[in-house]
């Protein structure tokens, strides 16, 4: 009796391997962004998406791949790693680079605004001065600098210092080393808890403003539809809105949902 335990033990073990070896897997490249993702904590939106998607649905194996952020074109390549990329904007150099993607709706949207250091006297005409010294990070696209991403054009054209993480900016210039650093409200809202958030002074007026949606190369077996057809089903058992609320952020994808079921 306890041997056909054991062999029934087995069979169940077998059966669940091949069950998952059967399951396509679907590699998502992520780079810093947070907080939709962080190579530098745990908890991050698109984390939380992936565990969602491979707890409600069964058809595919999500997987989060960590990328450097310059080079997100190369991993959803035909030769990359993966096959989509979460909370993207398009026009953040994908036509150029890689135009075969193809972007799902909004999922949210975005901005990015100047940062300071409060001073006495210091206000809003701070951001014009010349000679300022900028914070930026590796492989970000930023608008008013001509959207390069090269270290160097971005050291020496535009005196601008290229780290790695907002946290490293942020103390950076707590301690005076740039002048300005550039950050995003979704990142901002997540520091407003911190000891020194009102020593911050942020421009009024964001310089951009973006729609992050999900990039998908329908060229290596996982097509757009097959995105929607996943994410529909966190959609329709409310773990989307939970895991948006979580991080403080809205989606027209939901509002606009919600504004079809009440009419």
């Amino acid at each position: 009796m306890r041997f056909i335990l054991i062999l029934i033990i087995l069979a169940l073990s077998f059966a669940v391997q091949a069950n998952q070896a059967e399951t396509p897997v679907i590699k998502v490249a992520a780079y810093h962004f947070p907080p939709y993702f962080s190579a530098y904590d745990n908890q991050h939106l698109s984390g939380d998406v992936i565990a969602a998607l491979n707890q409600h649905q069964s058809k595919y194996r999500f997987e989060l791949h960590d990328v450097p952020a310059q080079a997100r074109f190369q991993a959803l390549s035909e030769t990359g790693c993966c096959q989509l990329m979460l909370f993207e904007a398009p026009r953040w150099g994908w036509s150029r680079k890689l135009p075969e993607v193809v972007a799902s709706e909004v999922l949210v949207n975005g901005k990015e605004r100047l940062v300071a250091k409060r001073a006495p006297g210091r206000g809003q005409e701070y951001f014009t001065q010349s000679g300022l010294r900028f914070g930026g990070l590796s492989g970000y696209h930023y608008p008013f600098l001509e959207n390069t991403t090269d270290q160097t054009l971005l050291e020496q054209r535009y005196n601008v210092y290229v780290s790695m993480s907002h946290d490293i900016n942020v103390r950076m210039l707590l301690n005076g080393r740039v002048d300005v650093i550039m950050m995003h409200d979704e990142y901002l809202n997540k520091l407003r808890d911190k000891s020194w958030y009102n020593d911050l002074l942020l421009k009024d007026e964001p310089y951009d403003e973006y729609d992050l949606r999900v990039i998908v190369n329908p060229n290596k077996d996982f097509s757009l539809q097959d995105w929607e057809t996943a994410l529909q089903i966190l959609i329709n058992k409310g773990v989307l809105q939970q895991l948006l609320r979580k991080y403080g952020l809205e989606s027209p994808l939901l509002v606009d949902a919600q504004t079809e079921t009440v009419r």
